[in-house]
């Protein structure tokens, strides 16, 4: 290093802070996560600079321009489909608010479905969906964060691969960093078959031109358009422990059949069409090359993709306007199914519609989740509705069992707040539970999304909401039973932390904004 007068050095520190800060200013972020990382950026240089490129916005918001630009939208184009215009009469009030929500921030229509199904334990959801596929008449699309290479990975993709070698449409997308661990040999097998396997938000170096920050956390798959799955299930022997005990995994599904699955495959074509630059028609016609349709070529092939069919130019009506528009055909309960992402209009809608159901429950607000950490109007929210009087009760694991102990760290660090305002917390003791979902009154909400920052402001998350009171009835059933298996935190338990244990909540609550 020269030996630099102490003034250019102060200069130009002073010149960085003020560029980075304004770079920072500019892509406003949510006050907390801003303040986080300028003071990374300002005090340790090195380490903010590297944080800033991991957990950049700007490739988010080039994504956003992109969308805007597309002839093809598989979200709008689908919106009409099977589409309840009327909100019913007899849906109360409060549901009907929490329906034109959704509405404005994610435009998830509101349809019925002829039956929705609760699959309490993993067990019960990997037999629905090797069910569903051997029922599959023509296509069927999966869409998860992560697959292994164990028994069940292996299971469920020779289930696949069977069936694409019987001539059905065969599609499977998953996120690029949940599956780093997955060898391209695993689907070589499915792809020779006819099938076509894809990865979501490819990473690549230098990895700052790589979205790592931003992971497509949704679980789902659609069979012939009829049967939708989601929840919180990835595919994985974690989950099939006998019972959730010795550790296993404690999660649950939804089985959605009727027009409300439309919802769920529109979102897969969105996203395949995200990853591969194929355009999908809902109604099973072939697929179509989508280069030209944002102003850039389609990324890169994974090796378990087949090769690109030949390009041309989409210049034709939207291929996802029925033809006669499909009407409402199901009966049954109605559901809407909300995707979320930081390249949607409304980046936080989520986090909006989750905080106005809880903000709206009169009796009780449940809420089952692997991750706590609680952005300020959910905080805000959750201890109001104490407050008023409505029976609200979280369920997160044992830190013991988690899966990420910095968050189990930083999720303690609320607990005190909570409690104070008359919340009931419980940590559920026999393995990692890894389910996910809220009960507010009679509305229920299944789905991907944690209740922490990264679930509601970063991941791209699907969400099915149930204005159903007996579904949610049964939801209820299944939450108080895992009660039963959960010890309830109390504030005198919380007095007896020693300091190095309430500075360490306090250190791991510092990273919350990008937890």
């Amino acid at each position: 290093m020269p030996d630099l007068p102490r003034w250019i050095l102060e200069v130009a520190f002073l010149l960085y802070a003020t560029i980075v800060s304004g770079f920072v200013l500019l892509e406003r972020r949510r006050p907390t996560a801003t303040l986080a990382l300028l003071l990374a950026l300002i005090f340790v240089p090195v380490v903010g600079l590297g944080v800033y490129w991991l957990f950049s916005r700007s490739r988010v918001q080039r994504r956003r321009k992109q969308r805007r630009r597309r002839r093809i939208d598989p979200l709008e184009g689908t919106s009409a489909m099977a589409k309840i215009e009327a909100l019913p009469g007899d849906l109360p009030p409060a549901q009907q608010g929490l329906v034109r929500l959704a509405l404005a921030s994610s435009a998830a229509p509101l349809r019925r479905a002829d039956a929705a199904v609760l699959l309490p334990n993993a067990r019960l959801a990997f037999d629905a969906l090797e069910a569903a596929i051997l029922q599959a008449e023509h296509r069927i699309h999966l869409e998860f964060y992560i697959w292994r290479d164990d028994r069940a990975g292996r299971s469920l993709t020779a289930l696949l691969t069977e069936r694409a070698r019987q001539g059905l449409k065969v599609r499977v997308l998953l996120d690029h960093f949940g599956t780093l661990q997955l060898s391209n040999e695993h689907f070589a097998e499915l792809v020779a078959a006819g099938g076509q396997v894809a990865v979501f938000g490819r990473l690549r170096l230098p990895i700052a031109r790589s979205r790592l920050n931003f992971r497509n956390h949704r679980k789902l798959m659609v069979v012939d358009g009829r049967i939708g799955f989601t929840g919180g299930l990835n595919v994985g022997d974690e989950y099939l422990s006998a019972d959730a005990s010795h550790h296993g995994w404690r999660d649950l599904f939804v089985r959605i059949e009727g027009d409300a699955a439309v919802g769920l495959e529109a979102t897969f074509i969105d996203d395949w069409l995200s990853a591969t630059g194929e355009v999908l028609n809902l109604e099973g016609s072939r697929p179509r090359e989508a280069e030209g349709i944002d102003g850039r070529k389609p990324p890169r092939r994974h090796a378990w993709q087949r090769k690109r069919p030949m390009a041309h130019q989409l210049h034709e009506a939207n291929p996802f306007e029925p033809r006669p528009r499909r009407p409402p055909i199901s009966q049954g309960p109605l559901i809407q199914i909300i995707p979320s992402g930081p390249d949607l209009p409304v980046g936080s809608a989520l986090s909006a519609q989750f905080t106005a159901a809880l903000a709206l429950a009169q009796c009780r607000a449940y809420i089952t989740t692997p991750y706590l950490v609680p952005d300020d109007p959910l905080m805000l929210v959750l201890r109001t509705a104490a407050m008023r009087g409505v029976d609200v009760r979280i369920l997160v694991p044992d830190p013991r069992h988690n899966d990420s102990r910095l968050v189990a760290i930083a999720a303690r660090s609320y607990y005190d707040e909570l409690l104070e305002a008359g919340c009931r917390i419980y940590e559920y003791i026999p393995g990692m539970l890894h389910a996910k979902y809220l009960v507010a009154d009679d509305i229920a909400a299944i789905g991907s999304a944690n209740m922490d920052i990264r679930s509601f402001h970063i991941n791209y998350e699907i969400t099915a909401m149930f204005y159903d009171a007996a579904f949610t009835a049964d939801l209820v059933t299944v939450f108080m039973a895992d009660l039963e298996q959960a010890s309830e935190v109390r504030p005198e338990h919380r007095l007896r932390l020693s300091l190095g244990q309430r500075l360490l909540e306090g250190s791991a609550r510092l990273l919350s904004p990008l937890l």
